[in-house]
């Protein structure tokens, strides 16, 4: 069986890490798969690399059943809604969008047109995560009280675009690591909770590091997310007849620690699995929507909570307490005369180093409707 005909929008780096390896394993898909970036000289890196035959530099002239939408965060409403409304079915990376209202348009649009909308939030399909909805769903947990999540790692991602630290995407770690847990924790719970305290540390760039405070009925939510240091990368899920917890990225082992305090290691499938190995299930099942004979793993609808989610704590964010920028409000020195010793640090230039021309600089906050750029595909 033919496979069917995919555009691959955007050959940055999930590109050529996940989604091009995954359809180099599927027999005859690159074959039929369009490879579209404006930067040609990308596009014919990776063609080579993977033996796509067909590559393009503009996504409107794709004659397709089906898009995987890779691009920077900005560009997936505008691409994903340009092919849903001629039809086709849509498998985007995630954020799915920016902003709620998109991200309820976009599912909108795929139902009117009578097609599919997926995201990948790679996360719902690890065994771990999997095994724990599966108990809170059959009561295991008791009441939910308390749900515990730290995700913190140098950021080290090799964007192409830089995407990332461009004014038209304002956003940090939210959008970035809290996509996944905050899209967790909405779905093992069935809803997004409310928000009850949502800190960050941008000055109006892009947060490094944000700390949320979330409550759902008589669960207290706590999440740390952070591109500025390696933490724990643990979670703990609290209920009254039991808890359970575990590392994020063992993906195969969580500890259930019942009333009474004694901890049972649960083993969870015992096939070894690389990360590219999930992006390979989402590949196989897109290609199985395309073909009419399966429904999509992580459907966009499901997804919305957590969009919404992360909205309102960019909505709710204030300023983590910094008391080190104190000495910034402080008259400088040499303005009574007291000039600073030799190679002593300005406040101003403190000021300058970490906060207002960096990662955290301007006004706190997210601007409420980002910059939009020009159709152009860019390399993620």
């Amino acid at each position: 069986m033919n496979s069917p005909r995919i555009a691959l929008i955007g050959c940055g780096a999930i590109a050529e890490a996940m989604y091009l390896p995954a359809l180099a394993k599927v027999p005859g898909a690159l074959d039929n798969t369009v490879l579209v970036d404006t930067n040609e000289a990308r596009l014919a890196q990776l063609a080579a690399k993977f033996g796509a035959k067909h590559t393009a530099t503009n996504y409107l002239e794709c004659d397709v059943e089906g898009a995987i939408v890779a691009t920077p965060h900005h560009l997936h409403h505008r691409i994903s809604l340009d092919f849903l409304a001629r039809g086709k079915h849509v498998l985007c990376e995630k954020p799915l969008t920016e902003q709620a209202h998109e991200a309820r348009e976009l599912c909108a649009q795929a139902d009117a047109s009578g097609v599919t909308l997926q995201v990948n939030l790679t996360r719902r399909l690890l065994p771990s995560y999997r095994k724990i909805k599966e108990m809170i769903d059959a009561g295991a947990l008791g009441t939910l009280r308390e749900i515990y999540y730290l995700d913190g790692e140098y950021f080290q991602w090799p964007t192409v675009s830089g995407f990332y630290f461009k004014k038209t995407s304002p956003a940090g770690v939210m959008l970035d690591r809290g996509a996944h847990g905050l899209d967790l924790i909405c779905w093992w719970l069935g809803q997004a909770p409310e928000v009850v305290e949502s800190q960050t540390d941008s000055f109006g760039g892009f947060e490094g590091t944000a700390l949320l405070q979330l409550k759902c009925a008589a669960c207290d939510i706590r999440v740390k997310l952070s591109w500025l240091q390696r933490m724990d990368n643990i979670f703990r899920i609290r209920g009254d007849k039991g808890t359970v917890q575990g590392k994020l990225n063992n993906w195969h082992n969580i500890d259930f620690i019942d009333p009474s305090g004694r901890t049972r290691g649960i083993r969870l499938n015992g096939e070894s699995y690389e990360y590219t190995d999930f992006a390979l299930k989402l590949v196989h099942n897109f290609i199985g929507v395309l073909r009419g004979s399966e429904q999509p793993l992580i459907p966009a609808r499901s997804v919305l909570p957590s969009v919404e989610l992360i909205e309102a704590c960019y909505a709710h964010a204030a300023r983590i307490d910094q008391p080190w920028y104190t000495a910034i409000t402080q008259p400088h020195p040499e303005a009574s005369g007291n000039a600073p010793a030799s190679g002593a640090a300005r406040p101003s230039a403190i000021r300058s180093a970490l906060g207002a021309a960096g990662m955290n600089g301007g006004d706190p906050g997210r601007p409420s409707s980002p910059e939009r750029r020009s159709a152009e595909v860019q390399a993620a």
